[in-house]
């Protein structure tokens, strides 16, 4: 009897605590807000990304120039180093060195139009070997056609020679490549003075006087053309 009665007693305590208390799953076991603190990382991070942005457009990118090379490292260390010892020379009137170390850089590289180019100017500087000058200069065209240099120096042998239609056309090949060398503009202007040409040649000695201001013989001739132009014009509407 004992039994039973216990066994009684402990339904009786079930059935008390189901009536007093709800069912385990009418509990509400609220979870931490886990979505609700993503949400925040979320936003502090597209903060601090519109921040950087911002930032990044206030402040403009360095600009990094290119670095100026030489025109001779181009060719190969041994070459370059040759035809900068040449150049040096010719800049200090040492012809007949600077001569030598150009001819060593042909032998070197028979295509090196540099070499040519400056052989040429050797030649002319000197007055001596009009002819040399003249095969190193077309062979320096050969190799490079844009060798500026080459063509005016063809252009001044021409002239020499009385070829001034010749000179003319080198002339005007030198100063299409490079058209702010006062000395291309003023030996123009001058062939065109001779072939009598003085609304051009005005034109190209007052290019030549711009360029090079401190010249004062440019100024001179670039005056004489005006004159001779003015002249020209005159006489031609009178007849």
């Amino acid at each position: 009897m004992l039994e039973i009665g216990i066994l009684l007693l402990i339904a009786a305590i079930f059935i008390f605590l189901a009536i007093r208390f709800p069912k385990t799953k009418d509990f509400d076991f609220k979870k931490p807000h886990r979505e609700n603190n993503d949400q925040v990382v979320l936003e502090a991070q597209k903060i601090l990304s519109e921040r950087h942005q911002k930032k990044s457009v206030e402040i403009p990118e360095e600009k990094i120039e290119p670095e100026v090379s030489d025109e001779l490292d181009k060719y190969d260390k041994e070459l370059s180093g040759l035809l900068k010892l040449a150049r040096d020379k010719i800049n200090d009137g040492k012809y007949s060195t600077a001569e030598g170390l150009l001819v060593d850089a042909v032998c070197k590289d028979n295509k090196c139009a540099w070499a040519y180019e400056q052989l040429g100017v050797i030649y002319l500087s000197i007055g001596k070997n009009l002819s040399d000058a003249k095969e190193s200069f077309q062979m320096a065209i050969k190799l490079n056609p844009e060798s500026a240099e080459s063509w005016f120096g063809l252009g001044k042998i021409l002239f020499s020679d009385g070829q001034l239609n010749s000179a003319i056309e080198h002339f005007q090949k030198a100063t299409t490549i490079d058209r702010n060398n006062p000395e291309y503009q003023a030996e123009l202007g001058k062939a065109y003075l001779e072939i009598r040409q003085f609304g051009k040649a005005s034109k190209a000695l007052k290019r030549a006087s711009s360029l090079d201001i401190s010249n004062q013989k440019y100024k001179e001739l670039a005056s004489l053309a005006e004159d001779k132009h003015r002249e020209h014009s005159r006489a031609s509407k009178i007849s």
